[in-house]
């Protein structure tokens, strides 16, 4: 037996690790950290704003950092208030409930107040069809 077939051997009895989906060059990662914290920024502004998704963009900003940064990838994961989202997700491809009706209050105060305080329906129709197709989307899941 030469040292080639020792190492296939190995190889073969070794667990498969999952490979890095980590982008290959600095500046992709560095284009997807920023993506990432834009993302997460967009969350956190979403959970004050009405319309505004937030469990959207904070799953957007995983897809991002896993790709930027094993680091703030973890970190997300393990958040105590973004991980369960995440892996509920991961494990089930569901939005957890609470985040679900949430959404839902949030939107509809937010087509409320489109309708009630902006005058032009060329604007407030698109935004609120666009509203009710991620509802649907978001309670289908």
């Amino acid at each position: 037996m030469d040292h080639t077939d020792n190492k296939l051997n190995i190889a073969l009895s070794s667990p498969l690790k999952a490979e890095s989906k980590l982008a290959r060059t600095i500046w992709w990662r560095m284009l997807f950290i920023g993506l990432a914290w834009l993302c997460i920024g967009l969350g956190i502004l979403g959970i004050f704003t009405p319309g505004l998704p937030t469990v959207d963009f904070i799953l957007l900003a995983v897809f991002f950092a896993a790709r930027g940064s094993e680091r703030l990838h973890q970190w997300l994961l393990n958040h105590r208030f973004i991980g369960p989202i995440v892996k509920e997700w991961r494990e089930n491809r569901r939005i957890p409930k609470k985040a679900k009706y949430m959404s839902s209050i949030s939107m509809t105060v937010a087509a409320g107040l489109m309708i009630w305080t902006i005058p032009h329906p060329w604007f407030v129709y698109p935004a609120i069809a666009c509203m009710l197709v991620v509802l649907i989307w978001m309670w289908r899941k």
